[in-house]
């Protein structure tokens, strides 16, 4: 898809792609030789356009001091959805955003000016962990080891089919929504409407296209929102914490001593055992199998510092990956096979000891509900 927008005193010539598609790639090419822009400017970031064209981003990777400094969830949804972009990629033969690479390659060889429009990644996964609900986050991991159903990725560029994912993606994750299409396409509007051109090419996917024009059309500043003022997920955590100790104190005090015993037992063994379970499911050493053991029901009292981050940071120090497994890593294309690469199981870990942890609080608040006298 191709759409001319008339700014007045200037032009911007829209190209919608579908990201894995050798269709999109000579589209793209086609329309910078038609028009010979004086600007070429694509959905992308430095880190992005970086991780494309340097293949050593993930073997010059510190994993444990990267999880040490929070990012361990970041890393693991990145890796996920980059794993679905080479899985369409290979199917289609054409590696993903081989059309950005060749809209800034064709610009640069006709001494063209080009800008990387888009908000950095990792801003904006930033903004989309601080978006989504608890459940949403749930539900996003839960998709990512569905099923996968077969798509024609052509598909992709028919105006259909993209209102038609839109509302999808609205209806079950509306934050993440936000996040990924309509914050972008005001970001991108507006640091393309602040460049020097009087004609200008603006590659994106084809989901953004109507989103962006619409923005290039309002020319309305961008003020971006911030994310970090109110957490309602952080204060629900540290609510449900609060109760949990409270339950231990009452129970003890107010109750019967029995029943607090029952009460820690059922905490210390719900967390110890589940969180042990989703290093055995991640296929770390057995060393952390124990630390997870351990630590879960220590580190379930102080969100800070979660469960899975212990148990994948100890993972990742006692056990590191080798050099060969960091290079690996961005080639595989099966969700599961991240259980046979260190980096995988590392970080493997850390999502599915967080999440048995997380059911196992639950548990306690649930359990100590049920010892409440009537």
């Amino acid at each position: 898809m191709k759409r001319e927008v008339d700014l007045g005193d200037r032009k911007v010539t829209v190209v919608g792609t579908a990201h894995v598609s050798e269709e999109s790639v000579q589209r793209v090419r086609d329309t910078i030789t038609e028009i010979s822009p004086d600007l070429v400017a694509v959905e992308l970031d430095d880190a992005r356009l970086e991780s494309m064209r340097n293949e050593n981003g993930w073997k010059d990777l510190d994993i444990s001091e990267a999880i040490r400094e929070g990012k361990g969830f970041m890393l693991a949804v990145n890796l996920f959805l980059s794993i679905e972009q080479k899985r369409m990629g290979l199917e289609t033969g054409t590696p993903p955003g081989t059309e950005m690479l060749a809209a800034l390659d064709m610009a640069e060889e006709a001494g063209i000016d080009t800008e990387l429009v888009d908000r950095d990644i990792n801003d904006t996964f930033r903004r989309m962990f601080s978006g989504l609900t608890l459940w949403e986050k749930a539900k996003l991991l839960a998709s990512l080891f569905a099923g996968e159903e077969e798509m024609d990725v052509e598909e992709l560029e028919e105006e259909q089919m993209v209102d038609l994912m839109v509302k999808e993606l609205s209806d079950e994750f509306p934050s993440l929504k936000e996040t990924f299409l309509d914050e972008r396409n005001s970001y991108m509007a507006d640091r393309l409407l602040k460049q020097d051109f009087d004609h200008a090419v603006l590659v994106v996917g084809a989901a953004h296209l109507e989103g962006v024009i619409e923005e290039l059309q309002d020319s309305t500043d961008y003020v971006e929102e911030d994310v970090s003022s109110i957490n309602w997920l952080k204060y629900l955590n540290y609510g449900l914490i609060g109760f949990i100790l409270f339950g231990f104190v009452y129970s003890f005090t107010q109750i019967e001593f029995s029943r607090g015993v029952n009460f820690l037992t059922v905490w210390v063994g719900a967390n110890g055992i589940l969180a042990s379970l989703g290093a055995l499911l991640a296929r770390a050493h057995p060393v952390t199998w124990l630390i997870s053991f351990v630590s879960a029901p220590l580190t379930s009292l102080y969100p800070a510092l979660g469960a899975g981050m212990v148990a994948s940071y100890a993972e990742a120090k006692l056990y590191p990956p080798t050099v060969g497994e960091l290079e690996e890593i961005t080639s595989l294309t099966d969700y599961w096979a991240l259980r046979d690469n260190q980096v995988g199981r590392i970080l493997l870990t850390f999502l599915l000891v967080t999440l048995g942890s997380a059911v196992a609080t639950f548990m306690g608040a649930g359990y100590f509900l049920s010892i409440l006298p009537t």
